[in-house]
């Protein structure tokens, strides 16, 4: 049992994504986000207090679940085709975080407000 235990435990380390640092978007609202096998990368962009941003996804990766983006309160799904630009225009919150993933919710990312 302890040995399954820690097989277990060994395997949840090895999967688990490693962080990118937070990107700040561009002077032109454009921030690149690219989709690996790691998932969102950056997967956290710091914008201030209600700015407008474009969040522009290039999916590198051929076999992932991350296909598609589904933002906090945008009500489409933004399919992300292979090696093509997609965009998606969203304005950040006064403050906390706006948050976008993967339709299985297995890669996530945030669009974090800072303190200006």
């Amino acid at each position: 049992m302890r040995i399954a235990t820690l097989l277990a435990l060994l395997l949840v380390l090895s999967c688990r994504q490693q962080a990118t640092p937070a990107r700040q978007s561009n002077d032109s609202g454009i921030t690149e986000i690219i989709v690996t096998e790691k998932g969102f990368e950056p997967e956290r962009v710091q914008v201030k207090s209600g700015e407008q941003v474009t969040l522009r996804f290039i999916r590198k990766a051929e076999k992932t679940c991350a296909d598609a983006v589904d933002v906090q309160g945008d009500p489409v799904r933004h399919m992300l085709p292979l090696n093509a630009p997609v965009d998606v225009k969203v304005t950040a919150p006064k403050s906390g975080e706006l948050a976008f993933a993967c339709p299985m919710n297995m890669y996530r990312g945030a669009i974090v407000v800072v303190a200006q």
